[in-house]
């Protein structure tokens, strides 16, 4: 206890009549000097591992222990994904992911399988057969006009249909050449896609090339996607053909073998032969089709002689 001679000042308070409770005014320099020590000797704690208990006592404040553990698993949870979830809710939830991507795996293969199959097939282009005789004339020769759809072939194929155009007859190039773009013009406006028949044959061994060696033609419905289809110049229920063309079409029929248009054993017949009871390629062109490799004699009788 400090008395007034100690301090310098009045420091006596009265509590009461004949009474008086000393109270000191401490210096601010000295209460500062005790506020640095009480502070430097409270303890820092830094982890706190508590077990079975909900509230702790850390200085002059109570900490909920409970809720804090309770918001840190959900935050792992969050980041684990099904840490939180019941074991069958997982498996559940794990064999959903797993259909889900076996279909999205299976709609992706299919996808990328169609994509190939419409990639490769605008990749295909009409066949040439490299043949170079002077007999041989391709589209561009007799100024063809480009078709209106290419519809390709499955290679190779095992037939050969002879028919006949039944126009005029034809044995001189540019004459020919004026009956090809003729028929052409009229095969289009009939609403064929291009000239029907795959090759055309002239007098004198001319051959043109008609849609080609590996596009689809159009002269006999139910044979034009396995076979090639041959027509001949002319009408042949009066005109005479002559060798030139037997052979020539023979040499042209070889040139498919090689270059995989067509089978080795390939089999050749007349469009008579394959519709029954019709008239091409004409009695004339038939009473010689024996001298074509390959022919077949099978259904001759329902061959008119119109």
């Amino acid at each position: 206890m400090w008395t007034e001679r100690d301090n310098g000042n009045d420091a006596i308070a009265c509590n009461g009549p004949g009474t008086a409770n000393p109270v000191v005014l401490m210096d601010d320099r000295i209460l500062a000097a005790a506020s640095s020590s009480m502070a430097a000797s409270t303890p820092q704690v830094s982890n706190l591992n508590v077990n079975k208990s909900s509230r702790v006592h850390i200085g002059p404040k109570f900490v909920s222990v409970t809720q804090n553990v309770q918001n840190a698993e959900m935050i792992k949870g969050r980041i684990l994904g099904l840490e939180l979830v019941s074991t069958k809710h997982a498996r559940r939830i794990r064999c959903s992911v797993a259909v889900f991507v076996c279909w999205a795996l299976l709609v992706a293969c299919g996808l990328a399988i169609y994509l190939i199959y419409i990639a490769l097939a605008t990749q295909q282009v009409r066949l040439d057969i490299g043949l170079t005789e002077p007999w041989y004339h391709r589209r561009g020769d007799w100024q063809a006009m480009p078709e209106y759809r290419l519809d390709f072939l499955a290679l190779p194929l095992s037939y050969v249909i002879i028919g006949h155009s039944a126009t005029r007859h034809c044995n001189q190039k540019f004459s020919c050449i004026e009956l090809m773009i003729s028929i052409q013009q009229d095969h289009l406006r009939w609403g064929l896609l291009d000239i029907g028949p795959n090759y055309l044959v002239g007098g004198n061994g001319f051959v043109f090339e008609g849609r080609g060696a590996n596009i689809q033609g159009a002269m006999v419905a139910s044979w034009n996607r396995k076979s090639i289809t041959v027509m001949f110049l002319g009408n042949y229920v009066r005109d005479m053909p002559d060798d030139e063309q037997f052979d020539n079409v023979n040499k042209l029929l070889e040139r498919l073998v090689n270059v995989g248009v067509l089978r080795s054993d390939y089999t050749v017949f007349g469009q008579c032969q394959v519709q029954p009871l019709t008239v091409p390629p004409g009695r004339n062109i038939m009473a010689s089709i024996e001298k074509l490799t390959n022919w077949n004699s099978a259904n001759v009788s329902g061959c008119l002689r119109g």
